[in-house]
């Protein structure tokens, strides 16, 4: 199938690859995901309260892993693309191919690392991450049906994000996918796996000529609940741009005059044309996305630490900012919605709590945040 996402990428010299092993659904070994930066390295102590270990997950795992602070180095070079969403503030450093880079996390932030790829972090703070490991020979189905290409005309690359929030929404489905382990998640995480394959083709890839693979924009807004989203074909440019804006800047201090600067239009005729598309202020949209993200990150697993790290993450002032706007938008405050979402431990195995508990406590979140990506 011709690419729909951009020009086909010119034919290269099949390099040697090493051969993709299927790898067994669960933790795996050490070096699937974390592994020692020499054979004498002892394993960092960590707590993995989430997994999808037994699930039959085929293309796609997931992890919630907890760390403590490691100034000693460890190394990934799995066989799985591995993908990690930060869910406390942090600052780590990351060694690979001879650079050295020091990175502030915070509630959000996105690596995307392609297998085979030497890499090391370290830390001086706790931290805690959401782990997404996908399968090569998956991703190569989806370029060869999606875009046409070959698994050597393209790679991933490796790559760090402040915020992606298609790749922290997907975690976060997962997150809770694999607490509830009902019937026929082994196809609903097949389904997200597809999505986020093809969101990492049209933002982490490149051609193995070193061209564009198709587009690297941002990718159309998810339009939070209570926005209309009619007439999306015929909505005015300026609204489109201001989406665009918004949904790049969320994390920061932005106001309608920053919003109306840079789509060139004056505050009045902003806010009239968003509102008569959207059905909602530019203001409101704001703090819309921003409760709606902040739910993601909680539901992702973000902890007791990181309510206000969440908040701080998302672009509130401060975690009773935050709490303010939840419970306006949602019914609930964000520790109660944590907790509901939050597994228990029953006779040494993980479970969730009363289930129609959670049902109900989570009913008017979910009308609060997207349903699609």
């Amino acid at each position: 199938m011709q690419g729909e996402m951009g020009r086909r990428c010119s034919p290269v010299r099949p390099q040697a690859r090493q051969p993709v092993r299927a790898v067994q659904s669960g933790l795996g070994s050490a070096s699937a995901v974390w592994s020692a930066a020499s054979q004498s390295s002892s394993r960092a102590a960590h707590s993995v309260p989430v997994s999808s270990r037994g699930l039959g997950w085929s293309a796609l795992d997931f992890e919630r892993r907890d760390y403590p602070p490691s100034p000693r180095a460890w190394a990934h070079h799995g066989r799985e693309h591995l993908i990690l969403v930060s869910l406390t503030s942090g600052r780590t450093v990351r060694t690979s191919a001879g650079e050295r880079v020091e990175r502030e996390l915070s509630p959000g932030s996105v690596a995307v690392v392609p297998a085979h790829t030497p890499v090391s972090w370290s830390w001086s703070t706790r931290i805690s991450v959401s782990v997404l490991r996908m399968q090569p020979d998956f991703l190569d189905r989806v370029a060869q049906a999606v875009l046409g290409l070959g698994s050597c005309e393209y790679r991933l690359l490796l790559a760090e994000r402040a915020h992606d929030i298609a790749i922290a929404n997907i975690a976060a489905v997962l997150a809770q996918e694999t607490i509830r382990g009902e019937p026929g998640s082994a196809l609903y995480a097949d389904s997200l796996a597809s999505i986020l394959a093809v969101h990492l083709l049209r933002h982490y890839a490149r051609c193995a000529d070193g061209g564009k693979l198709g587009s690297a924009s941002t990718p159309n807004p998810i339009i939070p609940p209570g926005c209309s989203e009619s007439g999306r074909e015929s909505r005015p440019r300026a609204v489109i741009a201001a989406l665009a804006f918004i949904h790049n800047n969320y994390a920061r201090e932005l106001s309608l005059t920053d919003i109306a600067e840079a789509v060139h239009l004056s505050r009045f005729h902003l806010a009239r044309v968003f509102k008569h598309s959207l059905g909602v202020s530019p203001h409101q949209y704001l703090i819309r996305l921003r409760v709606n993200n902040a739910g993601w990150l909680l539901s992702a697993g973000a902890d007791e630490r990181s309510v206000a790290e969440v908040a701080s993450a998302v672009g509130f002032a401060d975690q009773s900012h935050l709490t303010r706007h939840f419970k306006r938008v949602t019914g609930i405050t964000p520790r109660q919605f944590r907790a509901r979402q939050r597994p228990q431990i029953s006779n040494g195995h993980e479970r969730v709590g009363d289930s129609a508990s959670l049902r109900s406590g989570s009913t008017r979140l979910s009308k609060s945040m997207p349903t699609s990506f």
